[in-house]
């Protein structure tokens, strides 16, 4: 049944934005699609468009008239502490002149390195460059909701895995290495367990939460499958592939010498306790307010490969069907 109302995806490009943008549009929506490039296919209902949230004038224009707005923007890594503060501020800012809800699209960072499975209620880090920044954006957003200027949600996730997702741990680096029987390349303790998110949940989780006014103002928890190590999920993928199990693990020692010189993997260094250790996350409040599943670990691993082999064959148009092939531009990358 359509439920009618503009709503507006910044970052809808990408592997998560793309979801929402599909399930908004069944759902009867008026969707406007943008992202910084254009040039991406759209489902019936929807509406692709060129727009940057970090530019003012982009979220007055495309927020106008509308009931909710979701980010799902992704920057860089080596480029948030430049870009992040503008993109909040924008939508703030676009938000509140129009008067409509923001459902923002977060990852795991501000809680920190913890020992505990992550739940809502931990307080917000001031660990390192982009945990600590990415906290100050939580506290930025959680007030512009308290004064009543910008009425805001926070979903969070860990890091993707699923169809379109590239720039991940579980990402390129796997499900392509798995096909073609090569090994997947990985950092950290993979012996350790992991949570993992399947994108097409984190866009469901969006979308449950836009409607539900109780849910504003508070962090929330995406539903993720049951964590494993990572060498179990690995293990996983390379059996439904139908190759052996092989896999390729940077010693610390050498990321900490590249890291000298690349800024990609600077970036990656700060953030390796996500992977030296359990990480965990508690996602039981999401599920007992909203009564939603994740998708079973098994399921989304069918379905990604499917994607991969898709594009291997040809058959994809570069960006699978309206998802993004660039994570790390338009969408929120890995867990990053």
């Amino acid at each position: 049944m359509a439920e009618g109302g503009k709503h507006v995806v910044f970052g809808a490009n990408g592997p998560v934005g793309s979801e929402l943008v599909r399930i908004l549009a069944e759902k009867g929506h008026n969707v406007v699609a943008a992202s910084r490039r254009g040039g991406f296919k759209v489902p019936a209902g929807a509406k692709a468009v060129v727009g940057d949230a970090s530019r003012t004038e982009d979220t007055y224009r495309l927020c106008m008239g509308s009931e909710v707005v979701y980010c799902c923007v992704g920057i860089d890594y080596t480029k948030w502490s430049d870009s992040w503060p503008g993109i909040v501020s924008g939508l703030i800012e676009g938000v509140s002149n129009a008067g409509s809800r923001l459902v923002f699209a977060d990852n795991l960072y501000s809680y920190g390195p913890v020992t505990e499975p992550m739940q809502e209620d931990l307080p917000l880090t001031s660990y390192g460059e982009k945990p600590a920044l990415r906290a100050k954006l939580v506290r930025n957003l959680l007030r512009a909701h308290e004064s009543g200027r910008c009425p805001t949600v926070i979903v969070k996730a860990s890091d993707f895995y699923g169809p379109g997702v590239r720039n991940a741990m579980l990402g390129e680096r796997v499900f392509p290495n798995a096909l073609a029987g090569k090994p997947a390349q990985m950092l950290g303790d993979i012996s350790k367990r992991h949570t993992y998110t399947y994108a097409p949940d984190f866009a469901r989780a969006l979308a449950t939460v836009s409607s539900e006014r109780s849910a504003f103002g508070k962090i929330w928890n995406c539903p993720s499958a049951p964590a494993l190590s990572t060498e179990e999920v690995l293990a996983l993928v390379y059996r439904e592939a139908g190759t052996e199990l092989r896999i390729q693990t940077m010693p610390r020692l050498m990321l900490n010498i590249m890291a000298n010189f690349n800024p990609l993997l600077k970036s990656v260094r700060e953030m390796m306790y996500q992977f030296d250790h359990d990480f965990l996350v508690d996602d039981s409040r999401f599920r007992e307010k909203f009564q939603l599943e994740p998708t079973p670990l098994l399921e989304g691993i069918r379905a990604t490969l499917d994607w991969y082999r898709h594009q291997a064959d040809g058959n994809g148009n570069g960006n699978g069907s309206g998802k993004a092939a660039d994570t790390v531009s338009e969408e929120t990358p890995k867990q990053a």
